[in-house]
């Protein structure tokens, strides 16, 4: 892929202005253009490209298990943010989605440790 997110592993801690429950939602970035991950409930899979605007454009599919409620909520929350094309800023320490007004909607980390991903 050649592009910044390339190889990394990354765990959401906020979404919309709340801190993430255990289970986080967790997603790496594969050097091929692959995306996997989990979000908190249910395996993520599916393919990413950031496109010549510098949008992040996350394409794919859930496992369709059934959680706790609250991690549900969690899960439809996540799947909404990345549903569409959106404008990302990246440090080393800290990955930011835009929400569709402006904000942050998505706050995620570098992944500790050796995340457990598809």
């Amino acid at each position: 892929m050649g592009d910044e997110l390339s190889g990394t592993a990354w765990t959401v801690v906020e979404l919309s202005g709340e801190p993430t429950q255990e289970p986080r939602p967790q997603v790496r970035f594969g050097e091929d253009g692959r995306v996997s991950g989990t979000t908190g409930v249910n395996r993520l899979i599916g393919t990413y490209a950031v496109d010549a605007d510098g949008l992040l454009d996350l394409k794919g599919a859930t496992t369709l298990m059934a959680g706790p409620e609250a991690a549900m909520r969690q899960e439809s929350a996540l799947l909404r943010a990345i549903g569409a094309p959106v404008p990302f800023t990246l440090s080393a320490d800290r990955l930011e989605l835009a929400a569709p007004d402006g904000s942050v909607g998505v706050v995620l980390v570098p992944a500790a440790g050796d995340p457990v991903l598809v």
